[in-house]
């Protein structure tokens, strides 16, 4: 074959190789130690396939390695209307594709940093999930939230061992029992997120608060969000003692 022919041959492979290859379902970029990931398939409004999945937990991985904030955001209408129904009613292991949730959220709850995260239309079933993993959640005045699962034969288990750090047990249950819908400010209310903003503000408010945490030391943000974490599981009058201890072995390390 000519050197020309072979260069044609290539070329045409390249092309058909780059045609095949699906669109990322999550979008990574990485710049000054702050981490943007972007739901990317709005076509379905951003319900959660295997694959989505596997990228966001590769994604999540990445960003604890290089990045001291995690910034979440979706593109589209929607935030997620959680998993994808069809995939899942299709079969497959079931083992495996919890495995894969699990892994997926103790990803997200360990990250080492901040996680923000902006939502907008709907967040249903493991779009809570991620919510209530973030440590900052901002809420457009259009979103709507919803535990569905109860209402599609399945109970929630994943949702409810996170969901009492966040709700009390009746208002948990309530969501969790009746499937119902509900707005960003009860939404709030309830404190399952942080701020609720009008829609068309919100991303520059996102952006804002990223601007305002990066000119934080990442030790001290560290640190705090560690010990809020810790101090919630202790008995009250511990606190103040772990908090003598934990203040002054920051000062010893040369921080204040």
């Amino acid at each position: 074959m000519a050197v020309g022919e072979r260069a044609l041959t290539a070329g045409v492979a390249e092309h058909i190789s780059c045609k095949s290859m699906p669109p990322p379902l999550i979008g990574l970029s990485i710049e000054n130690r702050i981490a943007r990931l972007l739901l990317e398939r709005p076509s379905a409004a951003n319900a959660f396939t295997r694959a989505m999945m596997a990228e966001f937990f590769a994604a999540l991985n990445r960003a604890a390695d290089e990045a001291h904030i995690l910034v979440i955001s979706a593109a589209g209408d929607d935030f997620t209307i959680g998993r994808d129904r069809q995939e899942a009613k299709a079969g497959g292991a079931p083992f495996d594709a919890f495995k894969l949730i699990t892994d997926l959220n103790t990803a997200l709850t360990g990250f080492p940093g901040i996680v923000v995260t902006s939502v907008q239309g709907r967040a249903f079933g493991f779009g809570v999930g991620i919510i209530m993993r973030s440590d900052i959640a901002l809420a457009a005045d259009d979103a709507r939230f919803a535990l569905d699962e109860v209402k599609l034969g399945i109970p929630p288990m994943f949702i409810m061992a996170e969901i009492l750090g966040h709700l009390p047990p009746k208002s948990a249950l309530d969501i969790v029992l009746s499937s119902r819908e509900f707005g960003a400010v009860e939404a709030k209310e309830m404190g399952l997120v942080s701020r609720v903003l009008p829609r068309e503000r919100m991303q520059a408010a996102a952006e804002e608060l990223v601007r305002e945490l990066a000119t934080r030391d990442p030790a001290v943000l560290q640190a705090s969000k560690r010990y809020l974490a810790s101090v919630h599981e202790l008995p009250p009058a511990a606190r103040a003692a772990y908090a003598l201890i934990e203040q002054t072995r920051f000062a010893e390390r040369g921080k204040h």
